[in-house]
This record gives C-alpha cells, structure tokens and sequence, in this order.
C-alpha cells in the first residue's frame, strides 16, 4: 500500500500540474490525492502496529504528503477558480448595464 500511495501521490501532482493544459483532468488530482493520502494513512497504522514492513515508513509517509498537498492545492484551485469566474460574472453584469468604465 506504501508504493502505490506514493505513486499515487505522484501522480496526483503531476495531473495537478497539467491541469491548466488539459481542462477535463480538473478533478483527477483531488480524487488521486484523497486516496494517496488515505491509503498511506492505513500503510504507516500498518507499519506502527507490526504488520508491514518497517523499511516502507518513509515511503508512505511521502505518499501520504504529497496526496494532502495535491487535495490542498486543488481546493485552493476550485476556490480561485470559482472566485474568478464569478467575479468576471460580476463585472459582466455591472458593466453590462451600461455603468462607466472608471
């Protein structure tokens, strides 16, 4: 569970990273990062109670934080995402019904 957190992690910034190239991926880090961090969550419960392999500790530990840095960075996203277009929304309208410019 360790390696395929970190993959996952991996991944997730990576899809973060090109989702300004490629729109329809807009959801994909958030999704990926919820399960890197959830699946590296219950490796390291693993390793602490004896049942995994003690050398994987540092792997889970990375696949963990890079899945709550892509959920954090996505959300941060959808906020400024949002934000934007309601405030292009905003000024659209004001400036829409005939308001001056300055």
């Amino acid at each position: 569970m360790a390696v395929v957190s970190l993959v996952l992690g991996i991944v997730a910034l990576i899809s973060l990273l090109t989702g300004y190239f490629a729109p329809f991926c807009i959801p994909l880090p958030l999704v990926l990062g919820v399960v890197a961090w959830v699946l590296g969550k219950n490796a390291l419960t693993e390793i602490e109670a004896g049942q995994g392999n003690p050398s994987e500790k540092g792997i889970a530990q990375a696949g963990m934080i890079m899945g709550i840095i892509s959920v954090v960075l996505s959300v941060l996203g959808f906020c400024c995402l949002t934000a934007g277009i309601l405030g292009f929304l905003g000024l659209s309208a004001y400036f829409g019904n005939g308001a001056p410019w300055w």
